[in-house]
């Protein structure tokens, strides 16, 4: 069987060489070309290093990468201008992975939504976390009902200071190349409710199994001077049998070992999650004092052949099942409820969805 070929359309979006190494780990998938979309954001300057090691070819002409023959494309643009190329690509029966979110708001997510749906073209959104070993074996028992009916589940994203914070020291570039990039400006998809709380957001929606019935939102600026972004973000979501309560931060110094969740609480146990460590801690007892747990549940920090490209390319060539996170469906669910959020956050009132 002849490989796939397959594009990088937009490095904008820092996972950009994630998916793509990812994909091409699969064994057979062809790269014909990468380009990019706005060669004026400074994020290109730092994500675009990874493809001109790569020796993949480069194609200043981002519409003709566009209109080639394709049988895949990774679509990693700002988060505003994805939908639009995804749309172009799906209508031309190109298979399209994207990176999260599914869309800066629900519209967006819905206009993609009803593309993939007329065109029956296959479709992928990556959430990251979706491959953490910790984070499926808690689901997985939570569908097996260890901790019996959830009331809650919580999510506080990792400490970070932002998309540029990945220094060992914490140290963040000067505003003049941070302002120059969309991750600081908000009709570009800018800020942390769509960089961080949207993975609160994804996980309790997977682990209810169901869409948000009404959301409630705050947003601040703390440490993001000059912008018009968010660097903090705190929302609760009415399932009707429960609540997820989920923090996304570009504000937050280390915390040291409170470990950020997923936190699933029960009517039999309470599940930790720990992302680092990899383990799984069921807690039973019920009182006010430190208990140990029942059980702690060793994960491996990767699962050979349980990642985004082997999933995806599976998908494409023999029409396996995606991962749950990554299904179209369960995209636009996540859109609805973090859209209200975001909403209500503006707002300052709880919005119905």
């Amino acid at each position: 069987m002849s490989a796939l070929k397959a594009a990088v359309i937009g490095v904008a979006h820092s996972h950009a060489g994630t998916l793509y190494r990812s994909l091409l780990s699969s064994g057979d998938v062809e790269f014909i070309g990468w380009t990019d979309t706005d060669e004026s954001d400074k994020t290109i300057e730092k994500n675009r290093k990874v493809f001109l090691n790569s020796h993949l070819p480069y194609w200043d002409d981002a519409d003709a990468l566009c209109e080639a023959e394709l049988d895949a494309a990774i679509v990693c643009a700002d988060n505003a201008a994805c939908i639009d190329i995804a749309c172009r690509l799906l209508s031309r029966g190109v298979a399209v992975a994207l990176e999260k979110p599914m869309a800066v708001g629900y519209a967006d997510a819905l206009r993609l939504y009803n593309t993939w749906k007329q065109t029956g073209t296959k479709l992928a959104i990556n959430w990251p976390i979706a491959w953490f070993p910790p984070f499926n074996k808690a689901k997985e028992l939570c569908e097996e009902g260890r901790a019996g009916q959830i009331m809650r589940v919580t999510y506080r994203s990792p400490a970070t200071w932002g998309p540029f914070s990945q220094a060992p020291d914490g140290s963040l570039p000067g505003w003049d190349f941070m302002g120059g990039t969309w991750w600081y400006h908000a009709d570009k998809g800018g800020g942390s409710i769509l960089d961080y709380a949207c993975y609160g957001t994804a996980l309790s929606t997977w682990f209810f199994g169901h869409r948000a019935e009404r959301a409630w939102g705050v947003k601040k600026n703390f440490v993001s001077p000059g912008t018009d972004i968010e660097d903090f973000s705190a929302m609760m979501f009415d399932f009707g049998e429960g609540i997820g309560l989920l923090e996304g931060s570009w504000s937050t110094y280390n915390c040291g070992e409170i470990p950020s969740g997923p936190i699933i609480h029960g009517t039999k146990a309470t599940i930790v999650c720990d992302r680092y460590s990899g383990q799984v801690k069921i807690y039973e007892s019920r009182c006010h004092q430190h208990d140990a747990p029942a059980e702690i549940i060793e994960c491996p920090k990767e699962i050979p052949g349980f990642n985004f490209g082997a999933n995806f390319s599976a998908h494409l060539r023999e029409n396996a099942p995606l991962h749950p996170m990554l299904t179209p469906e369960f995209n636009l669910s996540v859109m609805a409820a973090l859209d209200a959020g975001r909403r209500s956050a503006e707002g300052g009132t709880n919005v119905e969805k």
